[in-house]
C-alpha cells in the first residue's frame, strides 16, 4: 500500500538538480505586462517558455511525510509529454527498483516490486482508491519546473530578482523553492518543498540530475 502511494505521489512531485544558488528575495507584487521589464516580466516569460517543455528527465531523491509516517526513496522520472510519463521508484540505499508507474495519457499502470499491478484511467483516482487520499498529481509536473499549473488560479506568488518563484500557493498547496540549479531566469529548481496543511502532507525533492532540451 505504501509503495502504491509513493509511486503515485511521485507521478507529479518531481523536480530539480543538485546544489544551487540561493534565490534572492524580492518584494511580491502583481504581475505586469512583459514590456514593463523587471522580475514580473521575467516571470511572465518563464511561464511561457516552460509551458513548452513537454519532455524532460529527472534523477533525484524524495523525502515524504504523511501525517505521522515518513519515507525516502530515489526517483527516476522520464516525462514524454504533458500527459505521458514513466517513473521508477528506487530503494534509497541499494538503488533497487521498488515500483514503476507508467501513464500513457489514457491509462495509468502501477507495478510494485512484489509483482502486483494496479490500473486506472486517472492517477489521482487510483491514489484515492488505494489510500483514500486526493493529491493534485496533474499540477505537480508544472510545480516541479517552477511554474503554476494551468488547471487552477494562483493564490499567491513571491519572486526573486530573476523572476523565479520562491513561494507559490495554488490549489490548497504551498510550494517553496529554496534553491535553483544556477543563475538566470530559466534555471530549474534544485530543491522543492511542498506542504498541504489539511491532509498533513509534506514532501521534499532534491535532484541529482536534470535533462531537458533547453
Amino acid at each position: 500500500m505504501k509503495q502504491a502511494y509513493l509511486v503515485l505521489l511521485c507521478a507529479g512531485i518531481l523536480s530539480l538538480a543538485g546544489c544551487a544558488n540561493q534565490p534572492k528575495p524580492a518584494t511580491p507584487g502583481a504581475m505586469v505586462n512583459p514590456k514593463a521589464g523587471g522580475a514580473e516580466a521575467a516571470w511572465v516569460e518563464r511561464q511561457r517558455t516552460f509551458a513548452q517543455m513537454q519532455q524532460w528527465e529527472l534523477v533525484g531523491r524524495v523525502g515524504l511525510q504523511l501525517r505521522e509516517e515518513s519515507w525516502s526513496f530515489g526517483l527516476d522520472w522520464a516525462q514524454r509529454s504533458n500527459s505521458q510519463y514513466e517513473m521508477q521508484i528506487k530503494n534509497p540505499l541499494t538503488g533497487g527498483l521498488m515500483a514503476k508507474v507508467m501513464d500513457t495519457g489514457s491509462q495509468v499502470t502501477l507495478k510494485a516490486a512484489d509483482g502486483k499491478t494496479y490500473q486506472d484511467t486517472d492517477a489521482e483516482r487510483l491514489l484515492a482508491k488505494q489510500l483514500k487520499m486526493n493529491l493534485p498529481l496533474k499540477n505537480l509536473q508544472y510545480w516541479a519546473r517552477g511554474i503554476p499549473s494551468p488547471a487552477s488560479k494562483v493564490d499567491a506568488v513571491k519572486l526573486d530578482t530573476f523572476g523565479r518563484p520562491t513561494r507559490l500557493q495554488q490549489a490548497g498547496w504551498v510550494i517553496d523553492y529554496p534553491s535553483y540549479e544556477g543563475g538566470g531566469a530559466n534555471a530549474l529548481p534544485s530543491k522543492i518543498q511542498l506542504k498541504q496543511a489539511s491532509d498533513r502532507v509534506k514532501a521534499k525533492l532534491i535532484a541529482k540530475q536534470w535533462k531537458t532540451r533547453f
